[in-house]
């Protein structure tokens, strides 16, 4: 009998279980659990083994290295549903259509077990025990691509996506190959960098692609590939692009029109360090296809785009309704003709604008009015250019704040500026009690019998003053506003809160300014960031003299330092 004793489990894996996990026997499973089970039907089953596995189910275009499932090992998901499909048959048709889903390889266990493994990995010998461990990501392409070749009419019809890491895709191209030749469903690959500039060294892997993948959903085309792109002109091949990238072209803008043209589902441009891109690519013409409505568009170093051309493009009624998030990061728009883009831009949720400004803000320009738009990234800054003495990046923020005020972007919820000052002119802001603000024709001396708020001349206003709309619009921000703020020698995002004049109360009292300000803080940046934990946190209240004090929150004592973690998506990504 001594065969069959069960054989301990290694010293190492017994100290990373809990304490007696190893042990327990194996739980019974009920008569009648097992027939209920049993009658699942399949689509119960794939939701089911979905959350055994998470990241089986991501159908973003995004690499491996930005689509990683944060507080889980992935590897240890995909062990336990390739445990599932070895229950049953009929679990394994179910666990196997979510298993090849979207497959995605890692080069290590995130968690304690990869010591473990590590030391197993290693190809020990007598001379040599201390001996590096095999590639497992080259390991397990290898094998992936073995296993989709025996059952590519199976489920090697379910991959849609592949994700490798960085070195794997640029080492292994013959396996990419292999892989990409069995799954003629796939939509998005992590392909190595040559492949977007036409290296002869990925000519089998594009030819491939190109034969056997006609649904592919995202592609790039960097300096050095204009002949792949003129390819879509002719409208055979992707014809499904939903995401485009361009960088670095130098093509002529007639094709690059029809190459655009021709992608009817395209949804998505991203346009970078292109001067042949300018505003005649948006204009109309009788013998060009006219430029797709898209929801994204993001223009990087491209100086020739300018708020007329994109006004032009969505002076169309079917753009106004697509497009919804705009980028712009030193291009040819400026920040005093962003009201013009806004205008025409109705269902607009998202915009940002990066800029280097060498001169201060011109004067009589409309304040930013939009009811559709919802994040702002403002992100101003001195060029190397500007005279110091003018204050050119304070002009700019200042028309920022009197759009803020004069309600005119009543859905707006974040911000994202570049001035550690800013949330300061958002709050509380009155016009000065003077009489200077008084009609100068109509001017009668102020009566100390009388409270200011009883003597009817505070309502009147000369044409010309600048708080009269302020005044009547009321006093203060209509909405909560969350405020990210950073100075030019800041790696981190100050997080802020605004909240509306309502609930500021009145100035000097205690709940005047807004109740709570961290750093380096917000809901939306995490799990672990809203508990506080390592972020500094402070309540800012009246001084009952005009001043303010900040005071620790909740009696925490003396605040912490900001947290080492950076706002995640301060820049918004397309692929998402």
């Amino acid at each position: 009998m001594k065969w069959f004793k069960r054989k301990k489990l290694p010293k190492e894996v017994d100290e990373i279980l809990p304490k007696g996990l190893a042990r327990l026997p194996t739980p019974r499973v009920s008569a009648l659990s097992a027939e209920l089970i049993a009658k699942l039907p399949a689509p119960i089953l794939e939701r089911m083994f979905s959350f055994v596995c998470p990241h089986a189910q991501d159908d973003t275009y995004e690499s491996c290295e930005q689509s990683g499932v944060e507080d889980t090992c992935m590897l240890c998901d995909l062990r336990d549903l390739s445990h599932c499909a070895q229950v049953s048959r009929r679990w394994r048709q179910a666990a196997v259509g979510v298993l090849y889903h979207s497959i995605r390889i890692d080069a290590v266990h995130y968690c304690q077990l990869e010591e473990v493994l590590a030391e197993k990995r290693k190809r020990r010998s007598r001379m040599n025990r201390n001996a590096e461990p095999e590639d497992t990501a080259q390991a397990r392409l290898h094998l992936l691509c073995r296993t989709l070749w025996d059952h590519k009419g199976g489920f090697a019809l379910n991959v849609t996506s592949l994700k490798t890491p960085y070195m794997t895709r640029e080492t292994c191209k013959p396996d990419l190959a292999r892989a990409v030749a069995a799954c003629p469903n796939l939509r998005y690959i992590d392909l190595p960098e040559g492949f977007f500039t036409d290296d002869p060294t990925c000519n089998t892997l594009k030819q491939e692609l190109q034969g056997r993948c006609p649904d592919i959903r995202k592609m790039a085309y960097m300096r050095g590939s204009e002949r792949s792109l003129e390819l879509l002109s002719s409208g055979t091949l992707w014809r499904n692009l939903e995401v485009l990238e361009l960088s670095n072209l130098n093509m002529d803008p007639t094709i690059l029109r029809q190459a655009l043209g021709s992608l009817s589902q395209l949804h998505a441009l991203k346009v970078t360090d292109m001067k042949q891109f300018d505003d005649h690519l948006f204009q109309h013409s009788d013998y060009l296809p006219p430029f797709p409505p898209l929801t994204e568009l993001i223009f990087e170093n491209t100086p020739n785009v300018t708020a007329d051309g994109l006004s032009t493009y969505l002076f169309r009624s079917d753009t106004q309704e697509s497009l919804k998030t705009l980028s712009l990061t030193n291009t040819g728009v400026h920040p005093a003709a962003l009201h013009q883009v806004l205008t025409v831009a109705h269902k607009l949720e998202s915009l940002s604008i990066i800029e280097n400004v060498t001169s201060s803000f011109p004067v009589g320009v409309p304040a930013l009015a939009s009811n559709s738009l919802r994040i702002l990234h403002y992100e101003i800054t001195e060029g190397s250019s500007a005279n110091s003495y003018l204050k050119t990046t304070e002009s700019h923020y200042n028309y920022l704040s009197t759009s803020l005020l004069s309600h005119g972007l009543p859905n707006l919820r974040e911000l994202y500026v570049r001035d550690p000052d800013f949330p300061e002119k958002l709050i509380d802001l009155a016009p000065p009690q003077a009489p200077f603000r008084s009609d100068p024709d109509n001017f009668t001396p102020p009566n100390p019998f009388n409270s200011p708020t009883q003597s009817p001349q505070n309502n009147r206003f000369s044409s010309n003053n600048p708080f009269a709309k302020l005044q009547q619009n009321g006093r203060g921000m209509n909405q909560d506003l969350v405020v990210y703020s950073k100075g030019l020698d800041e790696m981190e995002w100050n997080f802020s809160r605004v909240k509306t004049a309502a609930e500021q109360g009145r100035r000097g009292s205690a709940t005047a300014l807004r109740p709570v300000s961290s750093y380096g803080l917000s809901e939306s940046m995490g799990k672990t960031w809203g508990q506080g934990h390592g972020a500094r946190k402070s309540v800012i209240v009246g001084n009952g003299f005009g001043g303010y004090l900040a005071v620790p929150a909740d009696g925490e004592g003396r605040p912490s330092s900001s947290a080492s973690e950076k706002k995640r998506g301060s820049q918004y990504d397309m692929w998402r």
